[in-house]
C-alpha cells in the first residue's frame, strides 16, 4: 500500500497535470487567451470545491479504504479517455478564429465541463477521505495540515513536470496517459486480491493507446503537426500548392511558402515588407531586425527578393518558438543563411541587445489574433527607437477589421508618441494594416520605378503606393506596460464585426 502522504502527493500532482494538459488540449480550438484561461481555472476550481464537499460527506458516511483507492483508478480511466472524447467534443464545439468572446466562453465552458470536470472532481474527493481515515480527535489539525502540505507539493510537481518535461518532450496526449497510468497504479496498489490484478491490467490499454492515436487535430491537407513548448503547430499544404503554418486555433496563416517563392501581394501582407528597404536613405548597408519570424517567411523573402539588389542587407530574426524556426527549414524552404536567428521573446531581445538596425519589423501574434500586449506599448516602441539608426524605419503588422478600430487607433497613437512621422497601409487583404514610422518623412517607393529597380516587386509596389498614407489618430489611447488591453480590444472588435457594429 502506498503511504497516505505519498498518495495525496501523487493525486495532487495529477490534478495540476490534468489542468496543464487541459490548457494545451483546448488551445487548438479555443486558444489560450485570458478568456479561455479564466474559464478553465474557474471550472477546475468549481469541480474541486464540489469534490471536496461531496468527498467529505461520503467519507463520513462510508470511511472505507477500498472506496479511497478506487477513486484514482476511476479517475485514471476518465483521463485515459480524454484524448478520444475530448477531440470529438472540442472539434464539435470549436468557435473558430472569428468566434466572439461570448461564443468562446460558452463553448469552452461546455467542453471543459464535459471533458475535464469528472477527473478533477474525483481527485478532489481524495484529500477529505484520507483525512477522515487517518485523523483522530487529538491530532486532526496536524494530520490535515501535513496532508494538505503534501498535496500542495504534489501540485507544484504536477505543474512543473508537464510544463518543463513531458508536454514539450512527449506531448499532451502522452502526458495524459502517463497521468492515467500513475493513478491506476496508485489505486491498484492499495486494493487487495484479484481486484488489484484486474485494475493494474488497465494500465496496459492506457499505455497502448499512446501508440495508436494520432495528433490532436486531423485534416486532409495536414502534413505535419506537433506541440512545442509554446503552442500547437500545424503545417498544411493547400490545394493551390502553398505551404502554410497554422498555430493553435487554426483560422489564420502564420507563415507561408509558395512554389518557386511566388509572390501574391493581393492575398498576403508579407510582400509589402519587401518594399521597406527602398524607403531607406542609405542602401549600401542595411541591417534588418524581424521580431516574430515564425517559420521565416519575411526573412526568407528579404533574402530572395531584396538582398540581390542590396548586397549589404543583413537580417536578424527573433522567434520565441525554436520549433517554428526548425519547421521553416524543414517545410518552408527557409535557408539558414537567410537570417541570424535568435530564440527569444521579442521584448526581452530588444531590451538586452546592443545592436542598431536600419529597419525593425514586428509581426508577432499569440493564438493567431492577439498581439502580445508588451509588444504594443509606449515602453516597447521607446526601446525600439533606441536601437534604430537615424533615418531608420519601424514597421508593425496589426490584424484588424478597420483602420478605425480601437486596436489600430491605440497602437498608432502609441507609435506617434515615439516617432514624429507615422504612416498606415491596408495591405494584403482587408484584415492587415501596416503601421510604419520614422524620425523623418517617408514616401512609398514609386511603382513606375520598381520595374527597373526590382521587377518581381513591381506588382507589389503598384498595390502598395496608393494605400500608403499618413496616420492621423482619431481615437484610441496610448498603450503602456501598465495598461494595454490588447486582448479585450481585439475581442470587442470581433464582436462588433460579428454583430454589424462599427469600430
Amino acid at each position: 500500500m502506498v503511504p497516505p502522504h505519498l498518495f495525496v502527493f501523487f493525486t495532487g500532482a495529477a490534478v495540476m497535470a490534468t489542468e496543464m494538459c487541459a490548457s494545451r488540449f483546448i488551445a487548438p480550438w479555443f486558444g489560450t487567451s485570458m478568456i479561455v484561461w479564466s474559464v478553465l481555472i474557474s471550472v477546475v476550481l468549481a469541480a474541486m470545491s464540489l469534490g471536496y464537499w461531496l468527498g467529505g460527506r461520503l467519507a463520513d458516511r462510508r470511511p472505507s479504504w477500498k472506496i479511497l483507492f478506487s477513486l484514482p483508478v476511476i479517475t485514471g480511466l476518465f483521463i485515459a479517455l480524454v484524448p478520444f472524447a475530448g477531440e470529438f467534443i472540442f472539434s464539435s464545439l470549436t468557435a473558430g478564429i472569428r468566434g466572439t468572446p461570448v461564443n468562446i466562453i460558452v463553448l469552452s465552458f461546455t467542453g471543459i465541463i464535459a471533458v475535464f470536470v469528472p477527473p478533477v472532481f474525483l481527485l478532489a474527493m481524495v484529500s477529505p477521505f484520507v483525512i477522515r481515515l487517518l485523523a483522530r480527535a487529538e491530532n486532526t489539525g496536524r494530520t490535515a495540515g501535513s496532508l494538505y502540505a503534501m498535496s500542495t507539493l504534489g501540485s507544484i510537481a504536477g505543474t512543473l513536470v508537464p510544463t518543463l518535461l513531458t508536454i514539450p518532450w512527449l506531448g499532451t496526449r502522452e502526458t495524459l496517459f502517463l497521468s492515467s497510468g500513475m493513478l491506476i497504479l496508485l489505486g491498484g496498489l492499495g486494493l487487495k486480491g484479484k481486484g488489484r490484478l484486474v485494475l493494474l491490467l488497465l494500465i496496459v490499454p492506457a499505455a497502448g493507446w499512446t501508440f495508436f492515436t494520432g495528433g490532436i487535430k486531423q485534416g486532409n491537407s495536414i502534413v505535419h503537426q506537433e506541440e512545442s513548448a509554446y503552442q500547437y503547430l500545424q503545417v498544411q499544404i493547400r490545394d493551390n500548392g502553398s505551404t502554410v503554418l497554422i498555430v493553435n486555433e487554426g483560422g489564420g496563416i502564420q507563415s507561408i511558402a509558395r512554389t518557386e517563392n511566388r509572390l501574391d501581394p493581393a492575398s498576403t501582407y508579407y510582400e509589402s515588407y519587401l518594399l521597406l528597404p527602398y524607403m531607406l536613405n542609405d542602401s549600401d548597408s542595411i541591417d534588418v531586425l524581424v521580431i516574430g519570424a515564425g517559420a521565416g517567411t519575411i526573412p526568407h523573402w528579404l533574402a530572395v527578393y531584396d538582398r540581390p539588389f542590396f548586397p549589404g542587407l543583413c537580417t536578424d530574426a527573433v522567434e520565441i518558438d525554436s520549433r517554428a524556426t526548425e519547421l521553416g527549414y524543414e517545410w518552408f524552404g527557409t535557408e539558414r543563411d537567410d537570417a541570424r536567428v535568435f530564440t527569444a521573446d521579442g521584448r526581452v531581445f530588444i531590451e538586452n541587445t546592443s545592436n542598431l538596425y536600419d529597419l525593425i519589423i514586428t509581426d508577432t501574434y499569440s493564438n493567431q489574433i492577439y498581439i502580445p500586449f508588451h509588444l504594443t506599448t509606449l515602453e516597447y516602441f521607446t526601446a525600439i527607437r533606441t536601437h534604430l539608426n537615424s533615418g531608420g524605419i519601424v514597421a508593425m503588422n496589426v490584424n484588424a477589421v478597420s483602420e478605425s478600430s480601437d486596436l489600430v487607433q491605440s497602437i498608432g497613437r502609441t507609435v506617434a508618441r515615439v516617432f514624429p512621422y507615422v504612416y498606415i497601409a491596408n495591405v494584403g487583404n482587408d484584415l492587415n494594416y501596416m503601421i510604419v514610422a520614422s524620425d523623418r518623412p517617408l514616401y512609398a517607393p514609386p511603382a513606375d520605378s520598381m520595374i527597373c529597380w526590382n521587377p518581381p516587386l513591381d506588382y507589389t509596389a503598384r498595390l502598395f503606393e496608393p494605400l500608403f498614407m499618413p496616420f492621423r489618430p482619431e481615437d484610441g489611447f496610448v498603450l503602456t506596460d501598465n495598461r494595454a488591453p490588447v486582448e479585450f480590444m481585439t475581442d470587442m472588435m470581433i464582436v462588433r464585426e460579428a454583430t454589424g457594429g462599427s469600430r
